[in-house]
């Protein structure tokens, strides 16, 4: 039996998975989470075989909560969720170790064919982003897009950034001071070689942190 954890904030979107998965024989979902901090603290305790995780989830996305997984549970595969299946999108996944990326307007089926083929060992990419996976699987580039110099409070930060947050608004949500907030805007603006906080914004939306 393979054990299954959804992770998405909307729960539409969980009780539709849900039931796909649950009207087969050979799985079942063990818990749901609506964004990646709950998801972690479920794999943690229960130890899914798979993890279905959703892009673009607040306090911790899905691309965090991949890097996160892989430090964490590396035996645990993974597949992603999303609208969206652009170049740098997908390029960030495959390299923080996505075993499958599903886009959201596939066939309801598939998701269930992709959890069968990576809890057997596979991958599954939808067909229209598969072209550029798996020749990304087959040459690995090493850590990608917003992920390779970061460090994990400040990609933290910058999806609150991207989200609309202010300093304070983001300090009292992660318990520091919007001085501290602001010191860590600089430093990603410095490391990622912008010089107006928006394109901090645009940056977000293209890695897949955040939709658009």
């Amino acid at each position: 039996m393979i054990s299954v954890l959804i992770a998405d904030d909307h729960g539409l979107v969980r009780e539709g998975v849900q039931r796909l998965i649950e009207a087969q024989g050979d799985m079942r979902v063990c818990a749901q989470a609506s964004d990646g901090e709950e998801a972690l603290l479920a794999v943690a305790t229960l130890h899914p075989d798979v993890v279905v995780l959703d892009v673009s989830m607040p306090r911790l996305g899905g691309l965090e909560t991949l890097k996160m997984l892989r430090e964490r549970h590396p035996g645990t595969r993974a597949i992603l969720l999303s609208y969206r299946g652009d170049l740098p999108l997908v390029e960030s996944a495959v390299a923080l170790g996505a075993n499958g990326y599903v886009l959201k307007n596939s066939r309801a089926e598939e998701i269930v064919d992709a959890i069968r083929e990576v809890a057997a060992g596979g991958y599954h990419f939808s067909a229209p982003i598969a072209p550029s996976a798996l020749p990304m699987l087959r040459e690995p580039r090493g850590a990608a897009g917003p992920f390779a110099n970061l460090s994990g409070r400040e990609r933290q930060i910058l999806c609150l950034i991207a989200e609309g947050h202010s300093a304070k608004e983001i300090g009292t949500q992660l318990g520091i001071s919007a001085k501290t907030v602001e010191a860590h805007r600089t430093s990603l603006m410095r490391k990622l070689g912008m010089r107006k906080a928006t394109e901090l914004v645009r940056y977000a939306v293209r890695h897949g942190l955040v939709e658009s």
